[in-house]
């Protein structure tokens, strides 16, 4: 066994945190990306960037917050990626059964994760890593490199927002009866 700092101890260490934390990665990234397929992807390309750089990681006990951070910033890349690039459908008529996104489901089904579509990329991580992942405003500090105030400002938007969003929803369910 080589010193605590050796990068086969934080590879290993590495392997054995995303192997036991694929569900909960792949979960964070979907509720971020509100797309399965695209919540695997950026899982798998976290997991290489974290393995390639593993040297990099000085304590262990930072292992979980610094591989949050690779895929936090992985989907937010793709979220503003998604709002530059529109994607146009090739083929009308699927060729098999189609296969619905578990994530897209359980976003139409549901109010307020309807809502989440109406937030920027930066307050959508805030408020599912806020809420979804229960973690503290330091926490969410830690993982997206920003100071905490930023986070308090960009959760506190997203609120609004999302109180806006609801309202207007309710306001339009009422007027629909």
């Amino acid at each position: 066994m080589g010193d605590p700092g050796d990068p086969g101890d934080n590879a290993e260490h590495l392997l054995a945190l995303i192997d036991r934390g694929l569900d909960r990665s792949v979960r964070l990234a979907g509720l971020i990306l509100a797309d399965r397929a695209e919540a695997e992807d950026a899982v798998q390309e976290a997991a290489i960037r974290a393995w390639r750089s593993a040297e990099s990681l000085r304590r262990q006990e930072d292992a979980q917050a610094w591989l949050d951070r690779i895929l936090v910033n992985i989907c937010r890349d793709r979220l503003r990626r998604r709002a530059r690039i529109r994607f146009v459908e090739l083929v009308e008529e699927p060729a098999g059964p189609v296969v619905r996104d578990p994530f897209r489901d359980a976003l139409d089904r549901d109010e307020m994760l309807c809502a989440l579509d109406t937030l920027d990329a930066d307050q959508r991580v805030v408020v599912v890593l806020h809420y979804w992942a229960d973690l503290t405003l330091a926490a969410i500090a830690e993982r997206t490199g920003w100071p905490v105030g930023t986070v308090k400002s960009r959760l506190h938007q997203a609120l609004e927002r999302l109180r806006r969003r609801l309202a207007e929803a309710a306001a339009l369910e009422v007027l629909a009866r």
